[in-house]
């Protein structure tokens, strides 16, 4: 009797204390579904943790991918970031998510009122879980301090005079930290958005002087103030512009320039190549951190922050003369026995090149070799352009093709004379040029414009 009594009280104390286990098995005895339904721990070890997810369509299939959803949101509401369609696939397709040590262990459908309920139960290491959620837990207190500093910095910024680094500091942080609701109020994108844009708006940029004929200015960046202007020092300032390259192509290039402590800056062109009339285009260096935001949202918030830059871009209209003077041009051709051929199409180009560009060029024809001598026919000859350029051209490779595509290379030398002194102002190194063609005449031609178009821009350094 007394052991009767005993057995009935450990019967009673087992049932109390695995009292949610009872509940389940009597709901699945009820439902008709699954334990695991209720209970998704129930008879596993404690190195793993489950999940069960759900998942309601028309078809199984689909049902199925429903649950595989529902089962990546949830673990990405665990991690604390969104996992990505990757993670998804290796569910839907393998049952299986290496990163977490997960498996789909048990899957249950039942159709009710038409439509299929798949219920998924999901497996996973608890530790492999636990150092996931660690590591996000690590990242989120990283990226909060990154922004933290990003302002604080920016704040400092604003002190010494540098607001534009302030602005730059403050779009970086908004950034990152966009739609992030772990984000002190304080540094989020809402409480910086009107700051940065404020202090956009009170910036001036200003082109205080200039030489057109140069291509040359001065420019000032400083921010309105209640009282005064104050100088904006070192703010990066982006110069576009249009070059040409050496087949007459069309670019743009860039270049960013850093004001002066007192808020200035000189452009000038560093790009020989850049077009000899046309107009620069000076910009606050934001365009990066705008489109970081603008990755991130699309709203007419991000349009006016946008506008309010560009709305800070000042033109410089130039037109760039040759202060060396009227500039006559010989390109002396030679055959592959070195004989002079007295051809003049090359001359002729580079001529019509150099007047494209606003340059006064004129040909000069001469039938001597050596460029003394060349120069001293154009002395004798009563010229009247300041500066002769000489280029001696030479045949050294020929190579046929049956397939009718020969090849033919050149080599030349540039000379650039000063007419009055008869000094020589500039003289390259041996340049080298190759072009392929039908015929070898067709190769020679294309040949000698490539060295042409090469000695053009070579020269640009010199003759300016």
């Amino acid at each position: 009797m007394k052991k009767r009594i005993l057995l009935l009280l450990l019967a009673v104390l087992l049932l109390l204390s695995s009292c949610s286990t009872v509940k389940s098995l009597f709901r699945a005895n009820i439902s008709g579904l699954p334990i695991w339904v209720y209970e998704p721990e129930f008879g596993l070890g404690r190195s793993k943790t489950a999940l069960v997810s759900q998942g309601k369509a028309n078809s199984q299939r689909q049902a199925s991918l429903m649950a595989c959803t529902a089962l990546k949101d949830k673990l990405s509401l665990m991690l604390g970031y969104e996992l990505n369609q990757e993670a998804f696939r290796e569910i839907s397709v393998l049952g299986t998510l290496s990163q977490l040590g997960l498996k789909v262990q048990d899957e249950y459908s039942v159709l009710q009122d038409g439509e299929y309920v798949v219920y998924m139960h999901a497996v996973m290491d608890k530790k492999l879980l636990d150092e996931a959620t660690s590591a996000e837990s690590k990242r989120r207190s990283a990226l909060e301090k990154d922004i933290e500093n990003l302002v604080l910095d920016g704040d400092s910024y604003i002190k010494n005079g540098q607001e534009f680094k302030a602005i730059k500091n403050y779009l970086q942080a908004m950034a990152l930290g966009y739609d992030l609701e772990y984000i002190e109020s304080q540094y989020s994108f809402d409480s910086l958005y009107d700051v940065t844009l404020s202090l956009i708006q009170s910036l001036d940029l200003k082109i205080t002087s200039f030489d057109s004929k140069n291509a040359r200015c001065t420019l000032s960046l400083f921010r309105n103030g209640r009282y005064m202007a104050s100088p904006v020092s070192f703010a990066e300032i982006l110069a576009l512009f249009n070059a040409v390259d050496t087949n007459d192509r069309v670019y743009t290039d860039s270049f960013v320039y850093v004001t002066s402590p007192e808020g200035t800056l000189n452009f000038y062109a560093l790009n020989n190549s850049m077009q000899r009339s046309g107009k620069v285009t000076f910009t606050l260096n934001l365009e990066s951190e705008i489109a970081a935001i603008k990755e991130k949202e699309k709203s007419e918030r991000v349009k006016v922050l946008s506008d309010a830059i560009e709305s800070k871009s000042v033109v410089f209209n130039y037109s760039r003369t040759y202060s060396m003077g009227d500039l006559a041009i010989s390109v002396i051709e030679h055959d592959s026995l070195g004989y002079v051929t007295g051809n003049s199409e090359t001359t002729d180009y580079l001529v019509s090149k150099y007047r494209s560009d606003m340059g006064s060029a004129n040909a000069y024809y001469s039938e001597f070799d050596d460029e003394e001598d060349i120069m001293f026919g154009f002395t004798q000859d009563k010229r009247s352009e300041a500066c002769l350029l000489v280029i001696r051209v030479g045949l050294t490779t020929e190579v046929p093709s049956q397939t009718g595509n020969n090849y033919v290379g050149v080599e030349a030398l540039a000379t650039l004379f000063d007419c009055k002194t008869k000094s020589i102002i500039y003289q390259s190194d041996y340049i080298f040029a190759g072009a392929f063609g039908q015929t070898f005449e067709e190769a020679r031609q294309g040949a000698f414009r490539n060295l042409a178009d090469v000695a053009y821009s070579l020269l640009k350094v010199a003759y300016v």
